[in-house]
């Protein structure tokens, strides 16, 4: 602003007329700056604005249609004038003084005009950075805001593109945007197979985030009454099972009918995919009813399929099925430890997963820690923490985080590190991201929750926790941890100081049931727990070992 009045003379005369010609805003002053200049000085300016703040030189002069050394000249007035600088560390790169300066020019721009340039911006970058994903989500914005006069096909792809990416840098909500673009642009253009590639990718991800919402429920069933109009039998399979998500995030009591559906489509289909799929659910199913023993055989039967079936590289790349069998080796593995075998699902879940990247880190840690605090080990969880916070990644906000962070309060107060303070804090956090609304694995966290507080003495608050697991188990039906909430029971009257023979009755209905359901780990920590209790007296053992 002092340079614009200093040029027009209205400095330090002090008088009213100079003080009517201060300029009110920042754009006041651009506008006045760009009055002065040559037409194709003024052309390049707009370019460099619809750019961005930092612009490649490169990459303006291609867009501009001028040769460097013509763009560079062209330049020297906007920098005399302070509307763009240099850059400190790249001698080809400029900067906006401000984004209000920059904001400024593009508001100059007439609409047509701003469209016809971005799509001159879009050719050249890929011209220039055809191969650098960097440039991704730049030039889908370009694509985009090129309107009609760019061809919907490769606006749609570049909007995926930027989707994949922002997924795989966990910008959730801008992988949202590009992806829900990116299908609304083919759905307009009538173009359903690009539509339910977009949709399909859009299916993937709410899982990696916290939180899912009936939006995302809407694009998975739309994207599978596309795949069952293209004649997609298996997507469509893969499409309904990733709608299983939610319902059993969410322990939705409709879940049960979703997996009847697929099961029954399974059933009825010539393709070995929809039957891997119908199994699969089926298998989820009772798992989550408690039944571990079906569960087990239910995997186990299907894993030889999924490796030939779903995961084969002869099936093509199908982001749905690859994404969702990704997960099912976790699944067997928590499964096989419920069924007793805690060491074969722990080397199941190295095998298949590890610290490689955040998500699969995360995906580790997860299962791991899961499966190391079903079998009340807790030093195994603090390794497992240890070994996921050193790869960097503690810091993701995906939803398997806080099962992990659960886990490690649950670790952290068995150990005597505060059992008090620990558990107020789990108690704390699992009420912020586990009960409103409830989501999958309530019950256990409750039960988890109830050990804290037997650790750090407070029967009470240990019985407040399992009287909630309790009412958790009746509204949501999720039954598999209902075993160790059995046992939690009979710990909490021996830590009341009932009779022993009290406290081994309850005991030894808790190791009956998990035994009946074939959770057989849960089974072997109430024998655990019972070999631990005074022995009874001679006359009592003889007769209740009659």
């Amino acid at each position: 602003m002092s340079r614009l009045l200093s040029d027009r003379g209205a400095l330090g005369d002090g008088d009213a007329s100079a003080r009517a010609g201060v300029p009110s805003t920042v754009r006041d002053v651009v506008r006045d700056r760009m009055a002065g200049l040559d037409d194709s000085v003024r052309d390049l300016l707009r370019v460099a604005a619809l750019i961005g703040r930092d612009v490649d030189l490169r990459l303006l002069a291609r867009a501009a249609g001028v040769d460097f050394a013509d763009c560079l000249e062209r330049l020297e007035p906007l920098r005399a004038l302070g509307l763009l600088e240099t850059g400190p560390e790249d001698l080809f790169a400029l900067r906006f003084s401000h984004d209000l300066v920059r904001e400024s020019v593009t508001e100059t721009t007439a609409g047509l005009q701003a469209i016809r340039l971005h799509l001159r911006i879009a050719d050249a970058l890929e011209e220039i950075d055809a191969d650098d994903e960097a440039v991704t989500e730049r030039l889908a914005y370009h694509l985009r805001a090129a309107g009609p006069l760019a061809d919907p096909v490769r606006t749609a792809e570049a909007m995926k593109r930027a989707g994949r990416r922002a997924m795989a840098k966990l910008a959730f909500p801008a992988a949202d945007r590009h992806l829900k673009e990116a299908a609304r642009i083919a759905r307009t253009a009538g173009l359903p197979e690009l539509e339910l590639s977009a949709l399909s990718l859009l299916a993937i991800h709410p899982r990696r985030k916290p939180g899912y919402g009936p939006t995302t429920f809407d694009h998975i069933e739309r994207a599978e009454q596309l795949a069952r109009r293209l004649g997609r039998d298996a997507e469509a399979a893969g499409l309904l099972f990733a709608r299983l998500f939610g319902p059993y995030t969410f322990l939705e009591w409709n879940r049960g009918d979703l997996v009847r559906r697929l099961s029954e489509q399974g059933k009825a289909s010539c393709d070995p995919v929809v039957q891997v799929y119908g199994r699969q659910a089926l298998g989820l199913h009772q798992w989550d009813i408690g039944d571990i023993g079906d569960a087990y055989r239910s995997f186990t039967d299907n894993e030889r399929a999924i490796r030939e079936e779903v995961a084969s590289p002869e099936r093509g790349d199908n982001p749905i099925r690859r994404d969702i069998s990704d997960e099912w080796p976790g699944w067997q593995a928590v499964v096989t430890a419920l069924h007793g075998d805690v060491e074969a699902a722990a080397a199941m879940i190295d095998r298949w997963n590890g610290p490689a990247d955040e998500h699969a880190a995360a995906t580790w840690a997860y299962y791991m820690t899961m499966i190391a605090s079903m079998a009340g080990d807790a030093a195994w969880v603090l390794r497992v923490v240890d070994r996921w916070t050193a790869a960097g990644t503690g810091r993701l906000a995906i939803q398997q985080e806080h099962y992990v962070r659960l886990d490690w309060y649950w670790a952290r107060a068995l150990t005597g590190d505060d059992p008090a303070g620990i558990a107020a804090e789990a108690e704390q956090f699992l009420s912020a991201t586990l009960t409103a609304p409830a989501r999958f694995g309530i019950v256990f966290h409750l039960a988890l929750l109830a050990e804290m507080w037997l650790a750090a003495g407070l029967p009470d608050r240990a019985e407040n926790a399992l009287d909630r697991a309790d009412r958790a188990l009746e509204a949501h039906g999720q039954r598999y941890a209902e075993g160790l909430v059995r046992l939690l029971r009979a710990r909490l009257l021996q830590a009341r100081g009932e009779p022993v023979h009290v406290v081994r009755a309850a005991g030894e209905a808790a190791r009956d049931w998990s035994a009946e359901h074939e959770t057989h780990l849960f089974a072997r920590r109430a024998q655990e727990f019972l070999a631990g209790l005074d022995p009874l007296p001679g006359h009592l053992a003889i007769e209740n070992h009659g």
